[in-house]
């Protein structure tokens, strides 16, 4: 029966994640680095080295999709800024896990925080834009348009 239930949450996953906008897939990204750290920090402060470990290479994982996800074409010199920024944090990531260093942690939480805050805008003004869904009589709902992300 676990297995049956286990199989559910993670197909309802799937398709939650597959309906999602470009924005809300990094809106997600953000929270899921953030909780990462936050875990890391726990486990360095209680000594769970390979939590620690495990967490900080997902954070870096994030850090790493982010910035590969970048369009330096479009995005110009934002999406460069953000891309030193996320290698910059990479760094940070990869010497707090070498040093055990929950300063390290806490300046890449700084970092990303305003970003983070930044995306949670974003969504809330695309929400306020979204259309409402159209009568039956005019065809199906719709779904809003993606954001456009540049950066």
């Amino acid at each position: 029966m676990y297995a049956n239930a286990k199989a559910g949450y993670f197909k309802y996953q799937k398709n939650d994640f597959l309906n999602l906008t470009p924005a809300e897939i990094v809106d997600r990204l953000f929270k899921a680095l953030y909780s990462c750290i936050d875990d890391a920090e726990d486990a360095i402060r209680r000594r769970l080295i390979a939590k620690k470990g495990e967490k900080i290479s997902r954070a870096i994982a994030i850090v790493g999709e982010l910035q590969a996800s970048l369009d330096m074409e479009k995005g110009g010199e934002l999406s460069e800024s953000l891309y030193l920024l996320y290698d910059f944090m990479i760094r940070e990531l990869l010497m707090a896990n070498m040093e055990n260093s929950v300063d390290r942690l806490e300046t890449v939480k700084t970092t990303i925080r305003p970003i983070m805050e930044g995306w949670s805008k974003i969504l809330e003004g695309a929400e306020e834009k979204s259309p409402t869904v159209i009568p039956a009589s005019q065809g199906e709902q719709t779904r809003p348009r993606p954001l456009q992300v540049a950066g």
